[in-house]
């Protein structure tokens, strides 16, 4: 086993990295460090411990780590040995970082006034792409990507975007739907993963809303098999089972109504 004590910067707590000596081979400790999302956790814990030191971390022990390229580390998988008032609590964490998810609608009629969702016909640009985790084939969902280590929310959501679908959006264009704070956790019992909800209108004609129907999208030789999918925003709860989507319903709604006031 591999091993070496960390320090955080606020509360000075020292907490024990572990790694078996098989992960450590393939992905050492000094570059395991400086993975960004584990740089990221380890913040949050030090602002957190600093801040309320009723859960202590003594040792975290890497269980397993996935590379999408040689170098580049996507996904770690560790257990912490975490107390809080001399109970041990569970401390399964699956590390990925921060993400982006974009509600994309499309605008058919010029100066059409916004209404919430519920009585909304124009169209929400959803792909279509097999999931296995699911396993579901033809899962729809909203257009969504994680950031890398050079990238802002805006300026992934506004890739992403880009990437799986073909238009082109400005991060300026984009509306913020998370004002308030920076992002929702989808699975916060055992992820990291925050997500950050974006949206963007953009004015097409009937022609180029057919073209859009069916087209191909993402990175083929990344793995991305997209197809492109239109639904009514006010039918949108009925076509996914994208927990995203129901959320950025949600944000949307109440960002429209805070328009209005």
């Amino acid at each position: 086993m591999d091993s070496v004590t960390l320090t955080l910067h606020r509360s000075r707590a020292r907490i024990q990295l572990e790694c078996p000596r098989e992960l450590a081979a393939q992905t050492p400790l000094a570059r395991l460090q400086r993975f960004p999302a584990l740089v990221q956790w380890l913040d949050r814990l030090d602002r957190q411990t600093h801040g309320d030191p009723r859960v202590q971390i003594s040792r975290i022990q890497i269980q397993s780590i996935d590379e999408f390229a040689p170098g580049q580390i996507g996904f770690v998988k560790f257990a912490a040995h975490a107390t809080a008032q001399n109970t041990r609590i569970p401390g399964i964490v699956f590390l990925r970082g921060p993400s982006v998810a974009m509600l994309v609608v499309l605008r058919t009629q010029a100066d059409q006034p916004r209404t919430t969702s519920a009585h909304d016909r124009d169209f929400v640009l959803l792909t279509e792409q097999p999931r296995v985790a699911a396993p579901d084939f033809a899962a729809a969902e909203l257009p969504a990507g994680m950031l890398d280590a050079s990238s802002e929310f805006a300026g992934a959501a506004a890739r992403e975007i880009r990437e799986e679908t073909g238009l082109v959006v400005a991060p300026a264009e984009l509306i913020d739907l998370n004002p308030h704070h920076a992002g929702l956790f989808p699975s916060i019992g055992a992820c990291d993963e925050r997500i950050r909800f974006y949206a963007c209108e953009k004015r097409v004609s009937e022609e180029q809303l057919d073209a859009l129907r069916g087209r191909l999208g993402g990175l083929r030789d990344h793995g991305e098999l997209i197809t492109l999918r239109l639904v009514r925003l006010c039918d949108l709860w009925k076509h996914t089972r994208d927990m995203k989507a129901v959320a950025a319903l949600y944000l949307w709604d109440r960002w429209v109504q805070s328009q209005q006031l």
